[in-house]
């Protein structure tokens, strides 16, 4: 089964967060590994280094040295074309999702995917997807 990981699950990974929550995500993210084909955009590669330097203060090299060890190695990265452009004007319009998510969700309509990693609660109101989270 495949399963696409949204921004927010990757940030936690990244920054600095409680022992607690640490433990919880690394399950998780081994559960995930265990069960699902992993998949992102590279728009989400985007939004981790941004808000990771933005919110959290975390350096841009830093961020890279994570992506290279903690993203690449398991999750299979999808480029974005004008398919999920002219897909993801469709979704803001409908359902009223910022671009980012649009896109998001356009890639993964496009690569046959149904299971969206988020603790974004606005990929709820869409139907033909199934969010998880922690």
């Amino acid at each position: 089964m495949k399963s696409f990981i949204d921004s927010s699950f990757f940030i936690y990974l990244n920054v600095k967060v409680t022992n607690e929550t640490i433990d919880k995500i690394e399950k998780f993210f081994s559960h995930l590994n265990k069960n699902y084909y992993l998949y992102t955009n590279v728009l989400v590669l985007d939004e981790v280094l941004y808000i990771s330097k933005k919110k959290y203060k975390v350096e841009y090299k830093d961020t890279m040295e994570f992506i290279d060890k903690f993203i690449i190695p398991y999750v299979t990265i999808l480029g974005l074309s004008q398919n999920e452009y002219e897909l993801s004007k469709v979704y803001m319009l409908s359902y009223g999702l910022k671009p980012s998510d649009a896109f998001h969700l356009a890639t993964m309509k496009n690569h046959n995917i149904e299971i969206i990693v988020s603790e974004d609660k606005d990929f709820d109101k869409i139907n033909e997807i199934k969010r998880i989270w922690l």
